[in-house]
């Protein structure tokens, strides 16, 4: 006897995924908000770089600190993997995105004398 399989309602997927896409939207901006405005430039810089790639392989690495934090975020929502109020856990992520973000361009920023110099292409 074969498994009867049910088709999948095509509508249900559909309002899913508008629901994942919004949250990924809010996220990123939610944490490009988060950032001092020099790391918030970096970020939005390599995060434009981002959306012309093809590979996992060559996104930059400030790019993909935050599809890393937001991908978790997203999946924890979504499957109600976690402990307390969603917005709790929302922002929680959004903070830790935005210091892991912060402390990589930090990293990168090199020192001379008392300025800083920011890089103006990818940082490592």
């Amino acid at each position: 006897m074969r498994p009867i399989s049910l088709p999948p309602n095509h509508e249900a997927v559909e309002q899913f995924e508008d629901a994942a896409r919004k949250l990924r939207e809010r996220f990123r901006s939610s944490v490009a908000e988060a950032l001092p405005g020099f790391a918030r430039q970096l970020f939005e810089r390599e995060w434009q770089e981002a959306a012309d790639l093809t590979s996992i392989e060559s996104v930059p690495p400030l790019a993909l600190a935050y599809l890393i934090s937001c991908e978790r975020c997203v999946q924890d929502l979504l499957n109600r993997d976690y402990g307390g109020v969603a917005s709790t856990h929302f922002d929680k992520c959004v903070s830790e995105a935005a210091n892991a973000i912060r402390a990589k361009v930090i990293v990168s920023c090199s020192y001379e004398g008392d300025a800083i110099r920011i890089p103006t292409k990818r940082t490592a």
